[in-house]
């Protein structure tokens, strides 16, 4: 949906209105008297709000310790934080059975391939004869509404704070002082 079909109600408890005269003359424009449409309830999330996530992924990228900064996460921020979306469990599984060890290890190399090109980054794991592959969900507007985006920060935040060593306030005030 573009921006501009987007039309600002507040829900007052018993029905949803206008949210000031643009909206309303909006709504005059647009609609008559009794049409029924449909509404997407997907609140917004504000701009501020996925700055500062990627202000604190990068302050923890900066500060990983010394022992993490070959891991294959470590690469970038952006490899971070894809690597916390699927450690803290917002990501796409995909699993392939195919009875042999050593044919799962292969099948996990291919699907690793691929599933990077297509995500950028993926996580693959091999149980017995069944590969598995990871690839964190997307947070962009249009994929991930605002209380899921909400709920991906927070479990990014602590993940990554425990991985530095520090509270998630702690990150979380040291990502507002770089969002700034």
């Amino acid at each position: 949906m573009r921006k501009t079909d987007l039309i600002r109600v507040v829900w007052t408890g018993q029905a949803l209105e206008p949210d000031g005269n643009f909206a309303m003359h909006q709504l005059h424009d647009r609609l008559g008297a009794g049409e029924v449409i449909n509404v997407d309830l997907d609140p917004e999330r504000s701009e501020k709000s996925h700055k500062h996530q990627f202000a604190f992924v990068r302050t923890a990228w900066q500060n990983l310790p010394e022992a993490l900064k070959n891991a294959p996460y470590a690469k970038n921020a952006e490899t971070l934080r894809k690597h916390a979306l699927i450690a803290t469990g917002f990501c796409d599984t995909e699993m392939l059975a195919v009875g042999c060890p050593r044919r799962a290890e292969r099948s996990a190399a291919a699907m690793s391939r691929l599933a990077t090109r297509m995500s950028g980054y993926a996580v693959t794991e091999v149980q017995g004869t069944v590969a598995y592959c990871h690839t964190p969900l997307s947070q962009n507007q249009r994929a991930m509404g605002a209380r899921a985006f909400q709920e991906s920060k927070q479990a990014v935040l602590e993940w990554l704070a425990d991985l530095i060593g520090v509270s998630p306030d702690q990150l979380a005030n040291a990502g507002r002082k770089e969002a700034a």
